[in-house]
């Protein structure tokens, strides 16, 4: 399965990607995309995470290299610009400011890890299960607050799942019935797939988890793919397009229309008062 869109790639400027927006909308575009969203891990000020995200000081050069390639690419592909954020408290007013002042088109919600009162990182998955619930929290704080597109790799609960117990399953049914609380849109992360063919991960339930894509596809959930690319030659992986459409086809999920999506978020985006 042959993806034509993602609202989700990333850059060198991550630590942990590579390739910079010109590089990847080579291979989009050779390989029939026709929508891009660049949304690199979003820089925050104040915030060290060396092979997470890049420095706050990064940005204004991330703004001007997607205005360079869309001055270059944008009439063969539909381009725009984005940050996969997590959601936190600390963060909720420069995340409207990128929004509303800085020309950002949208944002994803991508939990990785969160932050304490002073900044400091809070790593989910180094506190057990305290770790796990309050991770499961912050995905559904992130639902209500209306202020992203879409919830990426909403799964992430189960990254380090050895199997799904009670426990695992009550953080994804908690997600799920979330999701249908807030009318959030979720996404099924491609790169899960390429992810967990390595053996670190390829011994976990992991994400994209079949357990939770299944109750998903019982219920009126908006879904979505996630390319979240982090290097351009992930845009045509054909296994991860194989997995893709595999897993799609046992758990039947019926995909939703992205554009429809991204022009419902623009407009509550303006009644939120950030259009």
């Amino acid at each position: 399965m042959k993806l034509d869109y993602t609202f989700h790639s990333h850059t060198y400027r991550c630590n942990h990607a590579s390739g910079d927006i010109p590089d990847y909308l080579q291979y989009a575009i050779k390989n029939g995309l026709k929508i891009y969203g660049v949304s690199d891990h979003v820089f925050l000020p104040g915030v060290i995470e060396p092979y997470t995200r890049g420095n706050y000081e990064l940005l204004d050069g991330y703004i001007d290299a997607f205005k360079s390639a869309k001055a270059k690419y944008g009439n063969d592909v539909k381009m725009y610009l984005g940050f996969e954020c997590e959601y936190s408290d600390l963060f909720l007013n420069y995340y409207k400011y990128l929004l509303k002042d800085r020309g950002i088109d949208y944002l994803i919600c991508g939990q990785h890890n969160t932050f304490n009162s002073d900044k400091s990182v809070y790593n989910y998955f180094n506190n057990g299960k305290e770790g796990l619930v309050r991770l499961k929290d912050d995905i559904i704080s992130a639902m209500k607050s209306g202020l992203f597109l879409y919830i990426a790799h909403p799964d992430i609960v189960f990254q380090f799942c050895d199997k799904v117990d009670d426990f695992f399953a009550s953080l994804g049914d908690e997600i799920i019935d979330a999701a249908i609380k807030y009318d959030a849109v979720l996404e099924i992360n491609r790169h899960g797939l390429i992810r967990n063919r390595y053996p670190k991960h390829s011994k976990y339930v992991s994400y994209p988890c079949d357990y939770f894509w299944n109750k998903v596809s019982k219920t009126n959930i908006r879904v979505v793919v996630g390319g979240d690319y982090h290097s351009p030659i992930e845009i045509e992986d054909q296994q991860a397009s194989i997995d893709l459409e595999a897993l799609i086809k046992r758990n039947n999920i019926h995909l939703s229309n992205i554009e429809d999506i991204y022009q419902e978020y623009q407009n509550r985006l303006k009644t939120l008062g950030i259009r």
